[in-house]
């Protein structure tokens, strides 16, 4: 909240500094939990620690793409993009090549879910050859984690969704690319911290937990009151 930098006299901040500090705390809990695979919540702030606030985020479509325009703190214009009205799969692995042609000084990281990375997956092959230093990261479900999550809070069951991977080190490999499957919450990061620093392209298959995004998404925000 920025009060000193706005002007008019009678815009009052108080109920949206009350909403902010609530979301933090809600949101404290997440972070430091230590569970592999990690919570969504967890990535979105291990990702936020490891740029600086000029560097940029590129997020493709899926269930992620929520928890990161609702937790990622973004401190200067354009850090964050995601494309949110056709929301078409396949789109952040191209953003990011984009961006880091655009801006070769900023670190750029692709978050993407294995479904909308295997969209566009041969766009590593351009990311290689233009020689690009860029970090992909598939937040792998083994599903098309976002349309599960949508049949859940319908009250559907869970159809259709669910398939095999390649196995996504050999495939960024055969581009040319490093890719690496961390085990643990110490090895992302320190595989992430790697990445950033590296040349060339890296990619990290990382699985996720997407267990809480029903009962924090669906119930949890549908029986929010607001605060008075």
């Amino acid at each position: 909240m920025h009060e000193g930098l706005v002007k008019q006299e009678h815009w009052d901040f108080k109920y949206f500094a009350r909403v902010k500090e609530e979301t933090k705390k809600h949101l404290s809990k997440y972070y430091e939990d230590g569970r592999f695979p990690p919570l969504p919540q967890t990535v979105v702030q291990k990702i936020r620690d490891a740029l600086g606030k000029e560097d940029i985020v590129t997020l493709d479509n899926g269930v992620y793409k929520i928890w990161f325009a609702r937790n990622y703190e973004c401190y200067a214009p354009n850090t964050m993009l995601l494309d949110n009205a056709l929301a078409t799969m396949g789109a952040g692995l191209s953003s990011a090549i984009m961006a880091k042609m655009l801006y070769p000084e900023k670190k750029v990281i692709s978050v993407c879910g294995d479904g909308g990375f295997m969209m566009n997956s041969q766009e590593i092959e351009t990311a290689v050859r233009l020689g690009l230093n860029l970090v992909v990261i598939i937040l792998n479900d083994n599903s098309y984690g976002m349309i599960k999550w949508k049949q859940e809070g319908m009250g559907f069951e869970n159809f259709g969704l669910d398939y095999k991977n390649p196995d996504f080190v050999m495939y960024a490999q055969s581009y040319g690319a490093k890719g690496y499957k961390p085990t643990s919450n110490k090895e992302f990061i320190e595989t992430l911290d790697t990445a950033l620093k590296g040349k060339g392209v890296h990619l990290i298959d990382l699985e996720v937990d997407y267990s809480l995004n029903h009962s924090i998404l669906n119930e949890l925000l549908k029986n929010k009151e607001c605060l008075t």
